[in-house]
């Protein structure tokens, strides 16, 4: 796998300083051996009303391609950034904006993907706390993607830090679910997809990425309403796969079920005088997302203002 051909792809809004600190730290990555490349090839998709990206693009790293997709919705994005892949490519690695890739983290990949043949890497994401990790977070626990040792890996991935061999997207032509372009969940969506096709999925623990958590999302309301959000998610993913009926049918037998295991676990952790965690409360938010998906109920992550 050559380097030449892999392209690091970024769909960015309206962050602006979290982008340029991504660029930069993609300017500082190691390159493997042998490669006359100084930096990864990138791709750059911007998807505010205006552009507005542009500029940090041109000023942090000049070699990326730079583009614009007004269409709204993450999905979208993502599906402009595969649009702009060349045929030639062997892979593409999905990061988000508000992240930024360690040192290693890109002859990590490549390596892995060379030694493994797998269809599909991913790596470690470490959330970095603007202000300082809440003391609750030692107990409750937070979105964290890093409990896995590097071999072959069967869970679902995501696009923070995942690459995947590019002819699923060229030469199959697979591209993001655009359904999914204000609610979330495109990403989760295509690579059960994928593993349902027969994709074969490896980690690699030295691929470590760090993403940025601001204020805003450390508390445990965010993970709540995320993991809600997480419900509404699958619920959609059942409605596209099932009848309409079926899928209400099993959508509220399934909501139900997650929301009984979780108030059991948490009342078993209460009755055992035990601290209650982020799992604990997924379950139970999980199931309350996916019982108010049949009516309606929800906030979309990546909706926009009217």
């Amino acid at each position: 796998m050559r380097p030449e051909n892999v392209w690091v792809l970024i769909c960015t809004y309206r962050r602006p300083e979290q982008l340029g600190a991504l660029l930069d730290s993609l300017r500082r990555v190691d390159m493997p051996e042998g490669t006359d490349l100084e930096q990864p090839q990138v791709i750059v998709v911007d998807n505010a009303e205006r552009p507005s990206a542009a500029e940090v693009v041109r000023r942090v790293y000049p070699r990326a391609r730079f583009l614009h997709e007004p269409r709204p919705g993450i999905a979208s994005a993502r599906n402009a950034s595969l649009e702009a892949v060349p045929e030639s490519a062997e892979a593409v690695i999905f990061v988000d904006d508000d992240e930024q890739v360690t040192p290693g983290w890109f002859t990590a990949l490549l390596a892995a993907a060379e030694s493994s043949g797998a269809d599909a890497v991913s790596g470690p994401v470490l959330p970095q706390f603007l202000h300082g990790e809440p003391a609750w977070v030692a107990e409750y626990g937070y979105v964290r993607r890093t409990d896995f040792p590097t071999g072959p890996h069967q869970r679902r991935l995501a696009t923070n830090n995942t690459l995947v061999r590019a002819e699923w997207f060229t030469r199959r032509g697979w591209r993001f679910d655009e359904t999914f372009n204000f609610a979330g969940g495109s990403d989760s969506d295509l690579f059960e997809r994928m593993l349902r096709d027969g994709a074969r999925f490896f980690w690699c623990a030295e691929a470590v990425v760090t993403e940025q958590v601001p204020a805003e999302r450390a508390s445990k309301e965010w993970l709540r309403r995320r993991a809600v959000r997480g419900g509404r998610v699958r619920a959609m993913k059942l409605r596209r796969r099932t009848a309409a009926v079926p899928a209400a049918v099993r959508t509220a037998a399934e909501g139900l079920a997650r929301c009984g295991y979780g108030s059991l676990r948490r009342a078993g952790k209460r009755l055992r005088g035990r601290p209650i965690t982020y799992t604990d409360d997924y379950y139970l938010c999980e199931g309350l997302g996916m019982l108010g998906s049949l009516t309606g109920a929800g906030r979309d992550e990546y909706g926009r203002p009217a």
